[in-house]
């Protein structure tokens, strides 16, 4: 896949199983003719980004818990809608824990699979 996915700084590109791009739009408001004909008036469109991993390394995937924890960050993604790359400000959408499981004996994080999902702000 020639996509490109970089989350507050990790590089996630060639790790990527599945990766989608939605577009939200959301509307102003409807405005209503003369023929009672409702036009919905079209505002701001907001981007939705979810995603899979191939199974990982302890240390990618705890480098990967890192970097999703602030749960505000800046996100590299491939835009398909508009062709390019694309850098915006996200923010987390999964539940964080029920993405990564807890090993208890040496307390680190692991990858457990899954989709993750980020918005735009």
């Amino acid at each position: 896949m020639d996509i490109t996915l970089i989350v507050n700084g990790l590089d996630l590109s060639s790790k990527l199983s599945t990766y989608s791009v939605t577009e939200e739009v959301t509307y102003r408001k409807v405005i209503t003719t003369l023929d009672d004909v409702e036009h919905p008036y079209p505002g701001a469109t907001r981007t939705t980004i979810t995603f899979s991993l191939l199974p990982m390394t302890d240390e990618e995937s705890a480098e990967l818990y890192g970097a999703l924890s602030a749960l505000m960050f800046d996100a590299t993604y491939t835009n398909q809608y508009k062709n390019v790359d694309e850098t915006k400000r996200v923010r987390l959408m999964t539940n964080l824990e029920s993405a990564f499981a807890l090993k208890s004996v040496d307390g680190k994080r692991r990858y457990k699979g899954g989709e993750i999902q980020l918005r735009r702000l």
